[in-house]
């Protein structure tokens, strides 16, 4: 995407703009599951919603990413994981169902290589956000940049996996050692 500066804000390009809008577009249609009128219309109103969203934060958002093909490729450990946690979740589900044990709540905190200006480690933060969250068992509730910890939750307390520690997470860091609370 280009950067054209009018009065300190940036303009998203054309092409950028058209494809953003054409994803919204499939991806709407794969939601809906069809192309009924009244479901096109409320679709139509999304996607300009959505894509006037898009253009205010580009123009107002000024931090840049520098994502590197080596952690976008992180991701194909995701299917594994989602498989894996899958499981997982099931069985703790069933053991809460059948009053074998109650399912658990963890929020825990680990350190995480951060920066606040800088472009590769704001993608990573980004990535490992979303990467990690994809899978049933973990969600992160947040990346601190200003004390380079991350803090998660999981129903069944597991190890970090690979791939968030390849974008940055540091399990047992040293400064930061690994906290949780069972809710």
């Amino acid at each position: 995407m280009r950067e054209l500066k009018q009065g300190g804000l940036r303009s998203i390009s054309v092409g950028a703009m058209v494809l953003s809008i054409l994803v919204m577009v499939a991806e709407w249609i794969l939601l809906v599951a069809g192309v009924k009128r009244d479901e096109m219309i409320v679709g139509a109103l999304s996607v300009v919603a959505a894509a006037l969203f898009l253009q205010l934060v580009y123009r107002t958002e000024h931090q840049k990413l520098d994502i590197r093909l080596r952690d976008l490729a992180s991701c194909w450990r995701i299917p594994g994981y989602i498989i894996g946690d899958t499981w997982v979740v099931t069985v703790v589900l069933l053991k809460d169902l059948l009053g074998i044990r109650r399912a658990s709540s963890f929020y825990r905190v680990c350190g995480f290589k951060t920066g606040k200006y800088d472009p590769l480690l704001a993608a990573r933060r980004v990535l490992a956000t979303t990467f990690t969250t994809l899978t049933p068992n973990s969600i992160v509730i947040g990346i601190d940049y200003e004390q380079s910890r991350m803090l998660f939750h999981q129903l069944q307390r597991s190890s970090i996996s690979k791939m968030t520690q390849e974008l940055g997470a540091l399990p047992g860091h040293p400064t930061e050692p690994q906290r949780e609370q069972r809710r």
